[in-house]
């Protein structure tokens, strides 16, 4: 599958292709809040706790249901 370089917080991260913008983000020490997260189980990003700022999206997004893409900058803090 592979792995996929972003950055988070201006922060180079690798992560592997298919995982999420949280697991990436944990995965590096970045904390991002969660509410209603449990992997396998509830993954529908339905409190909006965890949204995060990706550069060009239109809206906020979900960290724990959005997948990870080569190149994307991320913010957790905005």
């Amino acid at each position: 599958m592979g792995n996929v370089n972003l950055k988070i917080n201006g922060l180079n991260v690798t992560a592997p292709a298919g995982s999420t913008i949280l697991e990436a983000a944990q995965a590096a020490g970045i904390k991002i809040p969660t509410l209603c997260y449990l992997k396998e189980i509830n993954e529908i990003g339905a409190c909006r706790m965890c949204v995060v700022e990706v550069k060009g999206a239109r809206n906020l997004v979900a960290s724990c249901v959005h997948p990870v893409a080569e190149g994307m900058e991320v913010q957790t803090n905005t």
